[in-house]
């Protein structure tokens, strides 16, 4: 089978390998589509750790293929991955936080992920999802579980004025969860004319190019800033221009080295920062169980956000299409 591996810092090749057997308990994929996010970015130009000999892709949807040992699932389903996979014996896992066990691993990084044609994984990891859905918004469950897990933590409900900063797939995708959650407000910064009418459709309240003009039209602040943006950015000092005292940051955005806080305004605002890793088990409907729910009754308008698709062969072009923002990308898939 053909897959994709990091061959270094900045490339990516196609290799041959072996068709994988599933274990007992696990499964073998047949993947459908595999998203490109901010992280794969970050990983193959090794901003984060050496990349060299990774199987990436942990954005996955796609068919089953094969049944390990015990697992009475339906070949032929249609499914979701819930990449993160924990130990399932230690105290995090045992109280819904599998996002927080030392010993997980998350297929695409520290396990071989889905950019390939075929992939094993835990049955476990596998969210049923309905026979004819459209891959490309099956695959866009992993980072709608993201901001799920973001709003969640924000405690975003009914009336709250939400602002979010960066309209890549994760800021869109808050806009949506936010939402669902019963936001009254939701502004949005967006650099480029894709995002900022994606941002729209999606039910942005106000989108704005800068945090200045944003922070100007905002009143009094947020209840909740989501930053999705991360990186080398300022947004955590933005954040604080953008929401009101008492309020509520959470960071969703992975930021490289140590991010700047600036400790007057949270100090003299009582803000609180939250920060927001992947997605948890901590609630009678996990996060990443409500994204499926959310993708699939907003597929008509999430098609929109997936707005390049390339074969496996081209994963190198799909690579630079996703971190070239001027080409009009959104959300980059493969379709293996």
């Amino acid at each position: 089978m053909k897959v994709a591996v990091i061959a270094g810092r900045g490339r990516v090749e196609i290799v041959e390998r072996e068709l994988p057997a599933p274990r007992p308990g696990w499964v073998r994929l047949a993947i459908g589509a595999v998203g490109i996010c901010g992280s794969d970015l970050n990983l193959l130009q090794g901003s984060l750790l050496d990349p060299t000999g990774m199987q990436p892709g942990h954005e996955v949807a796609g068919y089953i293929d094969a049944l390990g040992e015990g697992v009475a699932l339906a070949s032929g389903s249609a499914v979701a991955l819930e990449p993160l996979h924990g130990c399932g014996d230690c105290f995090h896992c045992n109280t819904g936080h599998h996002n927080l066990c030392e010993n997980g691993r998350l297929f695409g990084v520290s396990a071989k992920g889905g950019m390939a044609e075929f992939m094993t994984v835990p049955a476990a990891c596998l969210h049923m999802l309905p026979k004819n859905v459209d891959m490309q918004v099956a695959a866009l469950a992993e980072p709608m579980a993201v901001a799920v897990r973001g709003v969640r933590l924000g405690r975003i409900g009914i009336g709250s004025r939400v602002t979010v900063l960066g309209a890549g797939t994760i800021g869109l995708l808050s806009v949506v969860a936010a939402r669902a959650a019963g936001a009254e407000e939701i502004l949005i910064t967006a650099r480029y004319p894709q995002q900022a009418e994606l941002a729209r459709s999606l039910g942005a309240t106000a989108v704005y190019t800068d945090i200045e003009a944003l922070a100007k039209a905002g009143g009094y602040g947020a209840d909740v800033v989501i930053e999705t943006v991360g990186g080398t950015a300022d947004t955590l000092t933005e954040a604080t221009a953008a929401v009101r005292r008492g309020g509520t940051i959470v960071m969703l955005g992975v930021f490289e080295g140590s991010p700047r806080i600036p400790g007057l305004p949270f100090f003299y605002g009582e803000l609180t920062l939250v920060a927001s890793n992947c997605y948890a088990h901590d609630a009678p409907i996990g996060d990443f169980a409500l994204a499926t729910r959310l993708v699939l009754r907003h597929a008509s308008e999430l098609t929109r956000l997936v707005t390049h698709r390339f074969s496996l062969d081209g994963v190198a072009r799909a690579y630079a299409t996703a971190a070239d923002k001027k080409e009009g990308a959104i959300k980059v898939h493969i379709r293996p």
